[in-house]
């Protein structure tokens, strides 16, 4: 492998594990909003979920 070549893999890997890198965090971000949010609160659609409701 001559120069050039060594240099475009050395490139060509460092840009493969930023997409990676990128792919994995949008993945986790999606992940973290459709575990720790819902689309909704009862509040906003006119509904109290307070506790003292459901006795």
């Amino acid at each position: 492998m001559d120069r050039n070549e060594a240099v475009f893999y050395e490139q060509y890997g460092a840009y493969m594990r930023a997409q990676e890198e990128q792919r994995a965090a949008a993945s986790a971000s999606t992940a973290a909003a459709r575990h720790g949010s819902p689309m909704f609160t009862y509040g906003e659609l006119g509904m109290d979920d307070s506790p003292g409701d459901f006795q």
